[in-house]
């Protein structure tokens, strides 16, 4: 079974995003900020990161550097965003694909299944 982190600091975003990978047979742990998805990440093993771009206490940018500290060959996060500018700031390496706010969840379970086959 494939363990998922979800990092958002969008309480009802991470109920939906969790209930969804759980229906699918995906373990989820959720984190609401950069920094506490970094520690989880330090803390488990993840196969996937779903996370926001922008969040108090760490955004994505930062966690995805913090990531690449922890396991530099870690390389599936997945951006959410609502921004569009987000696309345009340099992207670390690990990051695999953004999908815009409001999310379309069925989009985003097919890249997720896709990626972690």
């Amino acid at each position: 079974m494939k363990n998922i982190l979800i990092v958002d600091d969008e309480v009802q975003i991470c109920e939906m995003m969790a209930d969804l990978f759980e229906s699918r047979g995906f373990n989820v742990s959720i984190a609401h900020s950069g920094n506490s998805g970094a520690k989880s990440f330090k803390e488990s093993n993840f196969d996937l990161v779903v996370s926001d771009v922008r969040m108090p206490d760490g955004d994505g940018f930062s966690l995805a550097r913090q990531i690449s500290e922890i396991d530099p060959a870690f390389d599936k996060i997945v951006f959410i965003t609502g921004f569009l500018d987000a696309e345009s700031t340099d992207v670390p390496s690990n990051v695999r694909n953004f999908f815009k706010k409001p999310v379309r969840f069925k989009e985003l379970l097919s890249f997720i299944e896709e990626i972690l086959a």
